[in-house]
């Protein structure tokens, strides 16, 4: 399947499953129950207000100490232009893309990552200076070219909207299982993208394993948990429990990629 028609179908299920807790809350709004609740009204209906009152008070400020910490991070970000083959690579990329050459950025740290934002509406793709250091050529084309699917596919407004549908919604479990469902899944569409647009799969199953091991070597956590993990191609920590996890397994890439190479041959 060409990645046209595999956007569409990640697309398409994005959508349906959004769709769901919206749905649900409007059907409840009209008036039907899908569970008869009669039976399970143990609490009184001021203490759902107050647990709903205090959900959404939780909720704003864990997103605000979250982003504020990401902001910080992003007020670091440099341009610099010493790496040539970078910007050689992205401009040649946006061309099979059939898209516009983003911002590019490079921040300093310890752990090997690249990440895409919006900056003034802007998108901008960021690397960190360890992963230029410890992947060959092919290996960068094939993050970067990850990276750039993930604007291509307007996977950032995804995201934003997903985040809003798991806050709107937050006392539905069915979103708390829902949004990080679809964030793994544009995590796999962009290694598709990827290496479809680069015809190596294998390097890109080469660079996350590179990535890895470099981060799994490295003990210092400060850096790795002062970010958001969903905006990096490697995930820097997993403590959450897999199904609540907004970007797969190292494992699992690697083995949707390595499927993904026998095909091409």
């Amino acid at each position: 399947m060409n990645p046209d028609k595999r956007k569409f179908c990640y697309d398409f299920k994005a959508v349906i499953l959004l769709a769901i807790p919206i749905l649900i809350t409007v059907y409840k709004l009209s008036g039907h129950e899908l569970i008869v609740e009669k039976d399970f009204e143990i609490f009184p209906g001021y203490l759902k207000i107050l647990v709903m009152a205090a959900g959404t008070i939780v909720g704003i400020l864990f997103f605000l100490m979250k982003y504020t910490k990401f902001n910080d991070m992003t007020a670091k970000i440099t341009s610099r232009m010493e790496f040539l083959e970078v910007f050689t690579i992205i401009e040649n990329l946006s061309k099979k893309l059939k898209m516009d050459v983003p911002e590019v950025g490079f921040l300093e740290s310890s752990i090997p990552n690249a990440f895409v934002y919006k900056r003034n509406k802007k998108p901008v793709l960021v690397l960190t200076i360890p992963l230029i250091e410890i992947l060959d050529s092919k290996e960068l084309e094939t993050v970067l070219a990850h990276e750039l699917t993930h604007i291509k596919n307007c996977d950032l407004e995804i995201r934003k909207f997903g985040l809003l549908i798991r806050f709107a919604f937050f006392l539905n479990p069915l979103v708390h299982l829902i949004e990080p469902f679809i964030s793994r899944s544009r995590e796999y569409l962009a290694d598709e993208t990827a290496a479809w647009i680069t015809s190596a799969p294998n390097k890109l199953a080469s660079a996350l394993l590179k990535v890895e091991d470099y981060t799994n070597s490295y003990h210092n956590t400060k850096f790795t948990t002062s970010t958001p993990p969903d905006v990096f191609f490697f995930e820097c920590y997993s403590c959450p429990p897999y199904i609540f996890r907004r970007c797969p397994s190292t494992e699992s890439r690697v083995k949707r990629l390595m499927s993904l190479s026998k095909m091409l041959q």
